[in-house]
């Protein structure tokens, strides 16, 4: 049986070096007009050099935001795909593959970021129903999320939006496109009961409260081919008030994922953020997070378990890729076991530039010694923190 390390091809023609991806890393560098600069260009071709087998570009916002990250990236002018196309480039002379990632925050924005406010933009949630939480640094009195927010009337709107970012990211000569559908961002609010109020066919039924991500993704099939998408999904996320009763998340993501793997998408990357706190060696050592009470998850519950069967079956056309604090060593084992396709890392990446590397050869992969400024700053120069991680070949002392 083939393992982590060897090559995998998704999407029928896009073959990976590897079956150990890198995660969107949001890194709140992109300082000209949140566009990508030359140390962005930089930091992803070190890592495309460095040899994993998809790199999944940080989330980059579909339409003006004002979310708690200033210089996260834009794509929704010309001017922004220009920018990324550089990106794109390096990665590719270094033989990599890479996917955008399509992101709106939805309800975790304020109005008064300079984005929003220079733009006019509103802050678009599918119900009146404010989130708990955030911290906006830039502002005056350090406000939490906004509670000026705007109900979407008409989602195809937000779907148009979707799919002229997408216009803008084939042009960015990306190889494929993710589509955000977690951490309580916008999609992800129009699939939970407790954030989704409407009347409409957009609310109410798990069939209504997918209807969204569902036109999205035909929407982005209609311009990619939904052999060059991505999903990524969280049904145990606990981040940004999205924690749901274990029945609520039972139904909507066997429904969405049956919907999911019938449209034959390139993969579908489950997260098990929510059920691990802690690096685990393996899934019988998994340890489940403290939930509000009628939230609770079956002891040992494993998301892998219940939603992997579906995605990963003899004849699906779907890769099955996993998230969220899994060792190489696990995820090697569950490759080899077929139980998944790929596996995504995320934070190791920041500091490893080499990581696939190291893995491969029993090299300890190197830690953030550096504290928390590491990943979204402040820095005083926008490659700290970020270019400045050495591989393990530059960090051995060269002998006299």
């Amino acid at each position: 049986m083939p393992g982590l390390f060897n090559p995998i091809t998704i999407g029928d023609s896009l073959e990976l070096r590897n079956r150990i991806n890198m995660g969107a890393l949001t890194r709140n560098r992109c300082i000209n007009h949140n566009k990508p600069t030359e140390a962005v260009v930089a930091h992803y071709a070190m890592r495309a050099r460095n040899g994993p087998g998809l790199i999944v570009g940080e989330g980059t916002f579909i339409c003006p935001q004002g979310s708690e990250y200033p210089y996260a990236p834009v794509m929704y002018k010309e001017e922004h795909a220009r920018a990324w196309e550089k990106v794109t480039d390096a990665v590719h002379r270094e033989g990599g593959t890479m996917f955008f990632q399509a992101w709106h925050a939805g309800r975790l924005q304020h109005e008064d970021m300079p984005m929003l406010k220079e733009s006019g933009f509103p802050v678009q949630v599918p119900s009146n129903v404010p989130a708990p939480g955030g911290k906006f640094r830039l502002l005056e009195g350090v406000p939490g999320y906004s509670h000026n927010l705007t109900e979407i009337k008409d989602p195809n709107e937000v779907v148009e939006q979707y799919k002229s970012s997408a216009r803008l990211a084939k042009l960015a000569g990306f190889d494929g496109i993710e589509l955000v559908s977690q951490g309580g961002y916008l999609l992800h609010s129009f699939m939970m009961t407790h954030t989704n109020k409407r009347k409409d066919s957009y609310g109410g039924s798990v069939k209504n409260r997918c209807r969204i991500v569902l036109e999205i993704v035909d929407a982005l099939c209609d311009i990619w081919g939904p052999r060059r998408i991505g999903i990524k999904i969280c049904p145990t996320d606990d981040v940004n008030d999205s924690i749901v009763s274990y029945k609520e998340l039972s139904e909507t993501y066997t429904y969405l994922i049956k919907e999911i793997v019938a449209r034959e998408l390139a993969y579908v990357n489950l997260t098990r953020r929510g059920c691990v706190k802690s690096r685990a060696d393996g899934l019988d050592e998994m340890k489940l997070h403290l939930r509000p009470a009628g939230k609770e998850l079956p002891p040992g519950y494993d998301p892998l378990k219940q939603f992997g069967p579906m995605i990963k079956f003899p004849g699906s056309k779907t890769k099955l890729m996993v998230n969220w604090n899994f060792s190489i060593e696990a995820a090697d084992k569950l490759v080899k076991e077929s139980k998944i396709d790929m596996v995504e890392i995320g934070l190791p990446f920041v500091t490893n530039p080499d990581l696939v590397s190291r893995a491969k050869n029993g090299i300890p992969l190197a830690e953030n010694d550096r504290g928390g400024k590491v990943y979204y700053g402040p820095y005083s120069d926008v490659n700290e923190n970020y270019n400045d991680w050495p591989t393990a070949a530059e960090a051995v002392p060269v002998k006299p």
